[in-house]
């Protein structure tokens, strides 16, 4: 009797197809001139249930494309890697050189297409769901922003150092919030109580961050835990663990265990380790955002209207935001663009908000679909304008160091 593969089995396989057609289509969009953040994306929509993956679903009988569980679990995981190495490439030092100018670029930067989106959306929906769709619509994908900084040479550049410490600080605010927002819509609308949820997930987080940076360190030190090559990932997997039983999200704890670890001893070994896990495990977030596309939905121009709106103040918003900010940072033009354009990408954390509203009766398909589609048309344009923002800023000569 043949044995019938069970779900996780096509999950592997759906993984590893996604992988390999992924590293075979970088080389093509680099020779096309397009950041292999696109392709990937595109890869993702054409392999999905909804275009030619449900195609060879049918055709074999067999379900290997759908993004279940399984898949979206690894994606995850490529996501820990990418904030991981954010963090190990920057540094405390490139948090340090951030400093307020990040702090007031990711608040602002989220305020601004936050508020944007309520004012027009609370013409077309209820106050409570314009609410959350403000949410949606102000975090940067702090994923797409570590993938773009390497992809497009800028790791050691003032540019890319602030940009991917703004997009990291951005996640922070656009969690805090979220809080706010869930507090209002559930109805706790009292100072005392929109304060504490804000002050507790500040605290929150400093402590972790000051917390990690001096102990992870120094247990790296013992020279038992500093030869275990493995030790920097184990300290990673408890960190993420740990913010996200607080309620923080994964991207958060990893971006902080990277900055951690870019401290100790075994910093330089850590990251080559990361380098090469990123090269089986980076592209697959990416392609998996465009697996959970429903091509179906351009057909239905009320939600192809709706998500480029929101698309278009999350952009506008964010650009406006972050500019002067980072022109003030980096005291030139190029450097301040493309540190705004590189903040336009949407992802993660959007997507998650769709989820939240779904499930609490505040989101119908629609909405969700829209949100879907702004940070599809906000990851795919971003990437492509940062592209040629970051070869103006080398040709500048404003990338260097």
């Amino acid at each position: 009797m043949t044995a019938v593969p069970d779900v996780a089995e096509y999950a592997l396989l759906e993984v590893f197809v996604l992988l390999a057609l992924a590293e075979l289509v970088a080389p093509l969009a680099e020779r096309a001139r397009l950041p292999p953040v696109v392709a990937w994306i595109v890869l993702g929509i054409a392999l999905s249930n909804f275009a030619l993956g449900g195609w060879v679903n049918r055709a074999t009988g067999v379900g290997v494309f759908g993004a279940s569980t399984y898949v979206l679990l690894f994606a995850d995981l490529s996501v820990i890697l990418l904030l991981f190495a954010a963090g190990l490439g920057s540094g405390l030092r490139g948090l340090r050189e951030a400093g307020a100018a990040a702090v007031g670029a990711a608040i602002v930067g989220d305020l601004v297409p936050f508020a944007l989106t309520v004012v027009v959306a609370s013409r077309f929906v209820p106050l409570d769901t314009a609410l959350l769709l403000g949410v949606a619509a102000a975090p940067t994908s702090a994923a797409v922003v570590a993938t773009l900084r390497r992809t497009e040479g800028l790791t050691e550049s003032r540019a890319g150092t602030f940009l991917v410490n703004t997009a990291a600080l951005d996640d922070v605010v656009a969690l805090v919030l979220l809080t706010v927002v869930l507090t209002v819509v559930g109805g706790h609308v009292d100072i005392l109580s929109v304060t504490g949820s804000v002050a507790e997930s500040v605290v929150a987080w400093l402590v972790l961050l000051v917390a990690a940076v001096v102990v992870i360190p120094r247990l790296l030190r013992v020279p038992a835990l500093r030869e275990a090559r493995g030790m920097p990932f184990l300290f990673l997997f408890v960190l993420v663990a740990i913010v996200v039983s607080l309620g923080f999200s994964a991207v958060i704890g990893a971006f902080i265990a990277g900055l951690a670890v870019a401290e100790s001893l075994v910093a330089d070994r850590t990251r080559e380790l990361t380098e090469v896990l990123l090269v089986f495990f980076g592209a697959l977030f990416f392609v998996v955002i465009g697996v959970q596309f429903d091509v179906h939905d351009l057909a239905v121009p009320a939600l192809v209207g709706a998500g480029l709106g929101l698309a278009g103040l999350a952009a506008a918003g964010k650009m406006v935001g972050v500019y002067g900010f980072a022109r003030r940072k980096m005291g030139d033009t190029s450097g301040a663009t493309a540190v705004a354009i590189g903040m336009v990408p949407r992802g993660e954390i959007g997507l998650v908000v769709g989820a939240i509203g779904l499930t609490s009766g505040l989101f119908g398909q629609a909405e969700l679909g829209s949100i879907v589609l702004m940070s599809l048309v906000t990851t795919v344009a971003g990437s492509w304008a940062f592209r040629r923002a970051s070869a103006r800023l080398r040709n500048s000569g404003a990338g260097a160091p």
